[in-house]
């Protein structure tokens, strides 16, 4: 009985996606939100890192996958980072805990978007990559207003 039930929670966990919510967030930005900052060039290991992200567009996700046939979210943001020479931690909480919080009002392309159990890059423009969930996979999407923003040290 304690298998089955632990095979049938394992199995809602992955169908959910990285999150243990529907989504990390339901509000996003207005459709013509624009920073209010002028965004920063990106620097070379930036520009390897949003590179990635963007090829893996269309992936799909698969819960605990670091690619390179599907990734989870965090799986996502570590494999892009690790693209620029970056390396980070493997969880969503772990990433969380070892990068530096920014206020949401200075947010620059490569920037984490942080949510408990859901992270995702921001590309600029108001646009993020972030593996969404089991039937969404990779997309780049409006961003989803997050509970805090990592910026990567190296940068």
């Amino acid at each position: 009985m304690v298998r089955r039930v632990a095979v049938i929670l394992l199995l809602t966990i992955a169908a959910l996606g990285c999150s243990s919510t529907p989504a990390p967030s339901t509000r996003s930005l207005p459709g013509d939100w624009a920073p209010a900052w002028p965004e920063m060039p990106v620097d070379p290991t930036t520009s390897a890192a949003l590179g990635f992200a963007h090829a893996q567009v269309g992936k799909r996700y698969c819960w605990g996958g670091t690619g390179p046939d599907c990734f989870d979210c965090s799986g996502l943001v570590q494999a892009a980072w690790r693209s620029g020479g970056v390396k980070l931690p493997r969880t969503s909480a772990d990433q969380g805990r070892a990068l530096d919080d920014v206020p949401f009002e200075r947010m620059q392309p490569g920037d984490i978007l942080w949510w408990r159990h859901h992270v995702g890059l921001y590309i600029g423009n108001g646009e993020m990559i972030d593996a969404y969930h089991s039937r969404a996979g990779v997309v780049r999407r409006r961003v989803a207003v997050p509970q805090r923003v990592l910026r990567v040290r190296s940068r």
